[in-house]
C-alpha cells in the first residue's frame, strides 16, 4: 500500500508544479482583450492548486503514520 501511497504523492507533486508554472504564465501582462478569460483561468488554476496541496499533505501525513 505504501507502493500506491508514493505514486500519489509523486504525481501530485508534479501536478503542483506544472500548476504552479501555468499561474505564472498567466499572471504575466497581456493584451487587454485577453485580460478577463486568463484572470479566470488563473483564478481556476489557483484554486485547484490549493486543493492539491491540501490532498497532497493528508497523503504525507498517512504515509508518515504508516512508515
Amino acid at each position: 500500500m505504501k507502493y500506491n501511497k508514493q505514486i500519489m504523492i509523486d504525481g501530485l507533486k508534479r501536478s503542483i508544479e506544472q500548476a504552479s508554472v501555468k499561474i505564472e504564465k498567466l499572471s504575466e501582462p497581456c493584451v487587454k482583450s485577453l485580460v478577463h478569460s486568463r484572470s479566470a483561468e488563473c483564478d481556476f488554476w489557483k484554486k485547484k492548486l490549493k486543493k492539491m496541496e491540501a490532498q497532497l499533505e493528508e497523503l504525507e501525513n498517512e504515509s508518515g503514520r504508516i512508515d
